[in-house]
Parts: structure tokens; sequence; C-alpha cells
């Protein structure tokens, strides 16, 4: 499974507990700036986490839209483990 991660400045906690569920490649951007909202989600993209504590509200609207017409599960969160845990094992795999 491949996850990308917009938000958030260091996600170093969450790399062990994604790579346990089965996550084989994890992409992030930091988007403190709304020059994020000009990425193209990746076509190799299975799923996205966005952390809200640190997510530009541009970007998040526009990469929200991009995911929307991509069709590949989003899930919001504050950058915390336990609230994400619940939410991500209900992901496609």
């Amino acid at each position: 499974m491949s996850i990308l991660i917009i938000g958030a400045d260091r996600i170093s906690a969450i790399i062990p507990h994604l790579e346990e569920i089965g996550a084989t490649r994890i992409t992030h951007w930091p988007a403190r700036n709304s020059k994020v909202a000009k990425n193209i989600i990746p076509g190799h993209v299975d799923a996205i986490l966005f952390f809200t504590d640190f997510l530009h509200h541009t970007a998040a609207r526009k990469l929200k839209s991009q995911a929307k017409q991509l069709g590949i599960p989003a899930l919001y969160s504050r950058r915390n483990w336990s609230e994400l845990a619940e939410q991500i094992h209900h992901l496609p795999r």
C-alpha cells in the first residue's frame, strides 16, 4: 500500500505504525504554505492522510478535491496515531 501524508512537520513516530499495517511506500508533503496546493497527487497513491494541525487551508481544499476526483480514500486527523488507528484499518488493502 502506498500512502501520501499531507501536513505535519515530523512524521517519524507514525511511520512504524503505517509499516505495520502494510504501507510499503510513504510519501510526505509538509503543507504549511500554499505552494503544496500546486502539487499533483501521484498515480501510485492508494490512500491519503491529511494531518490537519499543520495544513494550509488552500492546500487542503485543493488536494482534497483532487483526491475525490481520483477516487483515493482520504483520512483526516491531528498528528495522533490513536485518532487514526481506527480509521486506517477500514482502508482497502
